[in-house]
């Protein structure tokens, strides 16, 4: 009798090996192709690419051999930053060159199109482009003036569509090319104070998702990297009139710096990867919010399959514990006020 158990309960364990991995085997053939990029000779062009990440991302795309655009609206950073890196590029020997060109990055289609074929007169078609440019205003949402939700989607979302319109037709004939969107844990995960920035940021991976499934036959790649709080200036700005609520959940999420952010993204691209998520946080986050999204790695589809409900349970107690840092902000404000 018990051998027969035994018999029965080996061959069922064998069946759903079989089955396991013929699913397994299938999944590899079904995730996205990974098409890889170098940097060497390369035109990049990195749009809020005057200060914070973007900087540090020209300044590793120099050091990889790349020639650099940067666009940003402050024409005294981008000279500074455009010193910078042709300073680096003497100290290398490696002839790479840097141009920077001033626009709003809030402006309508033609007018950045425009500042993107003055680029291109400089260094040629655009082969990688890194839609970084990014603003955010945080505060409750009957306090936020409703023109930041127009400015924010405008630069945060918009400017990327537009900058990708304006070089995808090229790089479909040349069947190369990689376009990389700068989102942000908060494209992931909406906390209090994000009513405005939040959603400008989750339409960047909705268009990313549509756009990458387009050009993959053309051989055009396609990233979107999630960075958290990063140590910018754009950070420490906000950071002077950062509520109380944020402040304190963004304390426990940490801080990282922006070059090791950059070097991240920078092997993402060099690799084909589809997600960079930074930290282990951001690691569990991209896993748990990839939904339908692209994958290119069976290792990160594994993870998501057998996973994603620990990392479900884990996010359950951190939105928990931040509801309960905005519940005691109310509470002390109401206090302060009865005081008063």
């Amino acid at each position: 009798m018990i051998p027969h158990i035994i018999l029965d309960l080996t061959m069922a364990i064998a069946i759903l090996f079989g089955i396991g991995g013929i699913f397994f085997f299938i999944l590899t053939f079904s995730l996205s192709k990974k098409i890889s990029m170098n940097f060497k000779k390369k035109h990049v062009l990195i749009t809020g690419g005057s200060k914070g990440i973007g900087k540090q991302i020209a300044i590793e795309s120099i050091k990889k051999g790349a020639n650099v655009s940067i666009v940003a609206r402050d024409e005294v950073s981008l000279k500074s930053t455009c010193d910078e890196l042709n300073k680096l590029s003497s100290d290398l020997n490696n002839g790479t060159k840097a141009f920077w060109f001033s626009v709003d990055m809030s402006s309508d289609f033609k007018t950045i199109e425009n500042v993107i074929r003055n680029a291109e007169m400089k260094l040629g078609p655009v082969d990688i482009l890194i839609n970084n440019a990014g603003v955010s205003t945080q505060q409750a949402f009957e306090d936020l003036p409703i023109e930041s939700f127009d400015k924010q989607m405008k630069v945060n979302y918009l400017s990327g569509v537009y900058s990708t319109r304006a070089v995808i037709k090229e790089m479909k004939k040349r069947k190369s090319g990689h376009i990389v969107f700068v989102s942000s844990a908060a494209g992931q995960c909406a906390i209090w104070g994000y009513s405005a920035y939040s959603p400008s940021k989750f339409a960047i991976r909705g268009f990313a998702d549509a756009l990458s499934m387009e050009v993959l036959p053309y051989g055009i790649g396609v990233t979107v990297l999630y960075p958290p709080n990063t140590n910018t200036e754009g950070f420490a700005e906000e950071l002077k009139t950062m509520p109380e609520e944020v402040k304190i959940i963004s304390d426990s999420a940490g801080i990282f710096e922006p070059s090791y952010v950059a070097k991240k993204l920078i092997k993402g691209i060099e690799n084909g990867d589809y997600n960079v998520n930074i930290g282990l946080d951001g690691w569990m986050l991209g896993n748990l919010a990839a939904g339908a999204s692209p994958e290119k790695s069976i290792i990160a589809a594994t993870t998501q399959i057998f996973l994603n409900g620990l990392f479900r349970g884990i996010f359950l107690l951190y939105m928990g514990h931040f509801n309960r840092i905005v519940g005691r902000c109310k509470r002390k404000r109401e206090m302060t006020e009865e005081e008063n």
